[in-house]
């Protein structure tokens, strides 16, 4: 089995389309550590936890549920789903912008200003956001990754955008910093209606038939990838409720660099969900099999030996994007390494679930990860107060993902996980030789 160079090609668009906006972040981040005090810093990053977490139930599921229904369909029942996107999740972006309007207007989150401050501008920002969570799916499910690459790119110069704004003010405010944010993506939504990438207009072709597919995947989806999100923003607001904002800040170095494990995992999963949910969806369970062992076993040839290099680098790393007054924080790193190493085997088993439409199964896994994280941090917390402990239950709930969802897709009867890893060793092994011979290296 070898790689061809149509996938060869989109997997590189992929992997741009997930690069560029993290290279974006860091930059962005590491100028804002800089120029802000710990307790403002630890205060944005509560706002923009709550608002990745908010943005995944309300579109989230949407997105996965809409990539399912496209890929391989007509263009009238494409137009039919897109129509009734819109519709269910209008209901569902004013619904919790409402909910969100009143929380605000109550000021009971007084104390606390990152959620206080994300309910009210969320109330505007939830709205807005979903013609770009529409576009997006689209392209994902047409494998339109230039148009992937301008959107996320573009979305990602927000942050920087606040961090050169706090460089030049010596600071800001966390308001300040939110207006920005709701400013920008307005901008960013019109231009996407203007290039005509999106119409919301197109709410009148919905359908009730296909409403109710979709809410039928969306209900186990939106619950998963709310669940999934909980399992990254958790450490985040129980640390800052339990430790206060600066530990917030101190962790928030060391996470910010695992982000850098992902960027290899979402470009894969960017074309691999697509293709899985088309060979699903055409009933070729051997298309979807050997789809599933080629991008696993990509998976951990990028990751292993950047994995290593990053751990001997750890107090490198952490310095030169937090400075030197995160130096401590290197353990911490060392620890997330360990959590990278099981990601992809842990990212897979979800998007295979999803693929075959099994999204209440994916569920399932989800939550028994969710237990096994907010239990975790928070006898870390109690017990140790040390953020070394708080990121080993990271660890601890991505183990238990790769055993319950290989336990998951084993039982769905489409293929046996065991043999699925002998055959991702064996194809790796291919792959290397094929590789090898490609750039005409010599070999003992």
């Amino acid at each position: 089995m070898t790689a061809n160079k149509r996938q060869v090609s989109m997997q590189a668009m992929a992997f741009a389309s997930q690069l560029a906006p993290a290279i974006i972040g860091i930059a962005s981040f590491m100028l804002l550590v800089r120029v802000t005090e710990p307790e403002l810093l630890g205060q944005y990053l509560m706002y923009t936890s709550a608002v990745v977490l908010f943005e995944m139930i309300k579109s989230g599921g949407l997105q996965a549920a809409l990539v399912m229904r496209l890929s391989g369909r007509t263009p009238k029942q494409q137009l039919q789903t897109i129509g009734s996107a819109y519709w269910l999740g209008g209901v569902m972006s004013v619904s919790v912008s409402l909910i969100l309007a009143g929380v605000y207007f109550s000021r009971i989150f007084a104390a606390q200003p990152g959620i206080q401050v994300f309910c009210g501008w969320y109330a505007c920002l939830g709205i807005i956001t979903l013609p770009l969570h529409i576009a997006e799916a689209r392209a994902v499910a047409s494998q339109n990754l230039t148009f992937l690459l301008f959107l996320r790119t573009a979305q990602s110069a927000n942050s920087l955008l606040i961090a050169g704004y706090a460089y030049l003010k010596s600071g800001g405010s966390l308001q300040e910093f939110a207006t920005i944010h709701l400013l920008f993506t307005t901008g960013l939504m019109i231009i996407v209606i203007f290039l005509a990438k999106e119409n919301p207009l197109n709410i009148k072709h919905r359908v009730i038939g296909e409403v109710k597919e979709l809410y039928k995947l969306i209900r186990y989806t939106v619950a998963t990838l709310a669940t999934t999100n909980l399992l990254k923003s958790a450490d985040t607001f129980l640390i800052g409720s339990l430790l206060g904002t600066r530990a917030v800040a101190t962790y928030a170095v060391p996470l910010k660099l695992t982000e850098l494990f992902e960027i290899p995992l979402r470009s894969l999963s960017t074309t691999a969900f697509p293709q899985l949910a088309q060979a699903h969806n055409k009933g070729s369970m051997f298309t979807f099999k050997k789809l599933y062992v080629q991008y696993l076993s990509w998976a951990y040839l990028l990751y292993i030996p950047a994995l290593i290099i990053a751990f001997i680098m750890a107090p490198l790393l952490v310095t030169a994007v937090g400075g030197e007054k995160y130096l401590a924080s290197a353990g911490v790193f060392r620890v997330f390494i360990l959590y990278g190493l099981m990601l992809p085997a842990d990212r897979l088993s979800g998007i295979g679930l999803d693929a075959l439409q099994k999204p209440q199964k994916n569920f399932i896994k989800v939550l028994c990860m969710a237990t096994i994280n907010v239990t975790g941090d928070v006898l870390a917390i109690q017990l140790t107060g040390k953020l070394e402990w708080v990121a080993f239950a990271s660890v601890l709930n991505v183990a238990t993902g790769i055993i319950v969802g290989n336990w998951l897709l084993t039982k769905t009867g489409v293929f046996s996980t065991v043999k699925v890893y002998s055959e991702c060793i064996d194809y790796s092994k291919s792959f290397v030789r094929e590789s090898v011979k490609r750039f005409g290296i010599k070999t003992v």
